[in-house]
């Protein structure tokens, strides 16, 4: 499949996204149309001069704007230009409709492509009614058009209370979390900044690596993984990447995927310092994590593909990392400023246990980092390292110096 794009900016990291995005939906794009517009044309978006340019360049391409579409901006141009018409947020949905492995997912993407399809039905529907005069009745076209709204309103009811009951088994889940008191770090950041190369090389277990990929929406589902991070327990929870001008409906039916960051002790930002406006990347992840009302969540960000660095100079934000999650470049440092932020408030207490007290000492076994464990006459000599709050029902074992 080959295509032509149309935008309405001269900023090519525009240009570069949209390109991306084609490759993700297996489309190759053989030419850039760039139209600079004082003002929108309601009925077809571009005007009637760049409409005919972009005629004479098509062969059997379809035509791609990145700026979303009127349904009666896209069957205009679709009649004018006698060929397939779409845009950047159907680009998007293409994408993650592909991706889309797990239940959760596939009805999140499924929502969101109704989400999106309604209100275009609606607009074609007004739109015929306008041509038929407003007169009352009703032409085969419209008749359809109706049902077809119906069909999809009917199907997104049922999409959004099977998503419900899943999203309830979810909560249940990061409750059990919350019980084990197990910190819970998130990645966060925009879509293929690295993420997932940094929870595989983060997590020991190789049996339970998530995809990866060079690719924009490698990751849809959210998956969390134990790690040990300075000899402490931690959940390490991977997301969906976030991108600039990402649909509103996209972000709504994720929203339950993205409810995970809401739990989280630490928010890792990884930056992909290859790409040249990683400012903008940071800023677009930094707005989504404001709409989800965690905004104040301690965050580190972790400059990542320092190997693939060509722009030397980068200007951080702190606190920071500087890191190679696919070459483990700078690792130490990263576990240094994660402990240094989840673990400050944790103590070494020395404990002396009788072994009458068999089930709080495995509740202390069992809950905290212990670093020496000795079994003596008349009881079991604990030395550990937790918040005081944490073991507050157990302090009157502590040994007194």
């Amino acid at each position: 499949m080959k295509a032509i794009l149309v935008l309405t900016s001269t900023n090519p990291f525009y240009e570069e996204e949209l390109k991306s995005l084609c490759e993700a939906c297996h489309i190759e794009v053989v030419d850039v149309v760039i139209q600079k517009l004082e003002k929108i044309n309601p009925a077809t978006y571009i005007g009637k001069g760049k409409i005919e340019e972009i005629k004479l360049k098509l062969q059997d391409e379809m035509v791609i704007f990145d700026n979303e579409l009127t349904p009666l901006q896209v069957k205009n141009l679709t009649d004018l230009l006698e060929t397939e018409v779409t845009d950047r947020t159907d680009l998007i949905l293409r994408i993650f409709d592909e991706r889309a492995k797990t239940k959760e997912a596939k009805l999140q993407v499924e929502i969101a492509r109704d989400q999106y399809l309604l209100p275009r039905l609606v607009g074609m529907q007004e739109h015929m009614s306008h041509q038929q005069g407003g007169s009352g009745f009703r032409g085969s076209g419209e008749k359809q058009i109706e049902l077809d709204r119906r069909i999809i309103a009917r199907k997104l009811a049922r999409s959004r209370k099977e998503l419900a009951e899943i999203v309830k088994q979810r909560q249940v889940q990061r409750q059990r979390r919350k019980n084990n008191q197990i910190p819970v770090i998130a990645l966060v950041g925009y879509t293929n900044s690295g993420k997932s190369t940094l929870l595989n090389t983060l997590c020991q277990d190789k049996q339970k690596k998530v995809f990866e990929k060079d690719m924009l929406f490698a990751t849809l589902e959210t998956s969390t993984r134990h790690i040990k991070m300075k000899n402490h327990d931690c959940l390490l929870t991977d997301t969906v990447g976030f991108i600039e001008r990402l649909p509103h409906h996209l972000i709504q039916a994720f929203r339950s995927t993205l409810e995970e960051v809401k739990e989280a002790d630490l928010f890792l930002h990884v930056v992909d310092t290859s790409f040249e406006d990683y400012q903008m990347q940071v800023d677009t992840t930094n707005e989504v994590l404001k709409s989800l009302g965690v905004e104040n969540t301690p965050m580190i960000y972790v400059y990542n593909k320092i190997d693939l660095n060509k722009y030397a100079y980068i200007q951080p934000q702190s606190p920071y990392v500087f890191i190679s999650a696919k070459y483990k470049r700078g690792f130490d440092l990263l576990e240094d400023e994660i402990s240094h932020l989840l673990f400050k408030d944790y103590e070494v207490f020395e404990l002396s246990i009788p072994y009458s007290q068999g089930e709080d000492f495995k509740y202390l076994h069992q809950h905290c980092y212990v670093k020496e464990i000795e079994y003596l006459e008349k009881s079991i000599y604990l030395k550990i390292e937790a918040r005081r709050q944490e073991i507050k029902n157990y302090l009157h074992y502590c040994l007194k110096h």
